[in-house]
């Protein structure tokens, strides 16, 4: 399948036709076009933002020659106590953001994010055979969206670069089998400094990306949720809000003990979707500070059992550099 193709038919699926491609779309094409070549479909993920990830915790700096270097890192505090199961999850993630030193951004910076990644593709003869695929995941996004990133993965046989093209003058310069064309485009910040810092603020931004699509608003609420704190940087209090916010969303559970994809032990957080395919957002079983997430299914299909974790992400590093291509 091609990023085109995938545009097109996940667009239809999830959102109405627009001027330009919602956000959450960029992530499938994206991750699509650093597979090999095969004859396998990777399953369609049903939440196709970045993956917008934010983790609490302590931060340090490093610096090398002129190079400023800014990392994040899981947070160990003690998780506070409330009443229900989820509720107390998600208090104890917004007190490990609460807590985190904020992170200093310019904007002709690139946020940095390093995650494990565990795919399930099928075959397309009909056989129902699947395949495993871990990887490891190195993302470069300019922190005000303009200028030129990069994604980085390695599944084995060595590390295949992709460039993640900046939006500037509402155009980006897109590359398709050795041909450059001209596309309108909205930027897409690595870094959103402007979000809501409380509950009631995060919750109405929330809903307010439910609008205009064809899905449950709450389904909605709970899925912007998820792209916001995947494969980004937010400051402590918009972090915060956003796991302030979840609390508030009708129908949102812990769903279990599950172990994320860099063998970390988690506990899952998700809401029922109408979709074939579950989010389900994980965090530490102790400190309860964000890991990342799991896409399962919601019922049987393709010859596996509903509760099969058919994508897996653990966010392991989020850091601010100068340039994409540098580490931390």
């Amino acid at each position: 399948m091609n990023d085109l193709k995938s545009l097109t038919e996940l667009g239809r699926t999830l959102d109405p036709p627009t001027a330009t491609p919602p956000a959450r779309l960029r992530h499938r094409v994206l991750t699509e076009a650093t597979q090999p070549t095969r004859a396998w479909r990777r399953f369609p993920a049903p939440r196709l933002g970045w993956r917008l990830a934010a983790v609490g915790g302590l931060a340090a700096a490093v610096t090398v020659g002129v190079l400023a270097t800014q990392v994040v890192s899981f947070g160990e505090r003690t998780p506070v106590s409330t009443a229900s199961a989820a509720d107390r999850i998600l208090a104890g993630a917004a007190d490990q953001a609460h807590h985190r030193p904020a992170l200093s951004v310019r904007g002709d910076q690139f946020v940095y994010v390093e995650s494990r990644t565990v795919t399930m593709s099928v075959h397309e003869d009909g056989s129902e055979r699947a395949t495993i695929t871990p990887a490891l995941r190195r993302v470069w996004l300019s922190a005000d969206g303009t200028r030129d990133g990069l994604v980085r993965t390695d599944s084995g046989g060595g590390p295949r670069d992709l460039p993640l093209p900046g939006c500037r003058g509402g155009t980006s310069t897109v590359s398709k089998n050795g041909t450059a064309a001209q596309v309108k485009c909205t930027p897409v910040p690595g870094y959103r400094a402007a979000l809501p810092t409380d509950a009631d603020g995060m919750l109405r931004h929330l809903y307010r990306s439910a609008d205009g699509t064809k899905n449950p608003r709450d389904q909605e609420a709970f899925a912007a949720a998820g792209d916001l704190i995947r494969e980004a940087y937010l400051s402590p209090a918009s972090l915060a809000a956003v796991f302030e916010a979840v609390a508030r969303i009708p129908g949102v559970r812990v769903v279990g003990d599950v172990t994320d994809a860099a063998g970390r032990a988690g506990v899952a957080l998700a809401r029922d979707e109408v979709q074939g395919l579950r989010v389900e957002l994980i965090f530490d079983r102790t400190t309860h500070a964000f890991l990342g997430e799991h896409e399962v299914l919601a019922r049987d299909a393709y010859g596996l059992t509903a509760g099969t974790s058919v994508n897996s992400t653990a966010v392991l590093k989020i850091a601010v550099v100068d340039r994409a291509g540098q580490l931390p």
